[in-house]
């Protein structure tokens, strides 16, 4: 199988973490957030190492979104953020820097 789209959008989330996000760290969190569900897309999760399926699905723990509303159009993703503490924020922030690593690892 190929992971040179996942490759690329865990690149992406990277980036956007990277780069000052001018409405903030949450904002940039989120824009990640989207590359990650992207590159998560319609992926067939059988094949994966353990270690890179628990990555996966902790992350996508942190970007479970119930129970928290957009009311104001700022976005659920940003919303929840903003709950989290800084130590859950630099976990989300190891796994995507993980999991990236590993996509780009598996391309020629």
């Amino acid at each position: 199988m190929s992971y040179s789209y996942p490759a690329e959008k865990f690149s992406s989330a990277l980036q956007a973490l990277m780069v000052p996000h001018p409405d903030g760290e949450h904002e940039a969190l989120g824009r990640a957030f989207l590359e990650c569900r992207l590159g998560l897309h319609r992926m067939n999760r059988a094949k994966l190492p353990d270690d890179i399926r628990t990555g996966i699905h902790q992350l996508e723990c942190f970007m479970d979104t119930t129970g928290f509303v957009d009311a104001d159009g700022e976005g659920a993703w940003v919303h929840m953020l903003k709950s989290r503490s800084a130590d859950d924020r630099a976990e989300v922030q190891r796994l995507i820097d993980m999991l990236a690593q590993w996509f780009a690892s598996q391309e020629p």
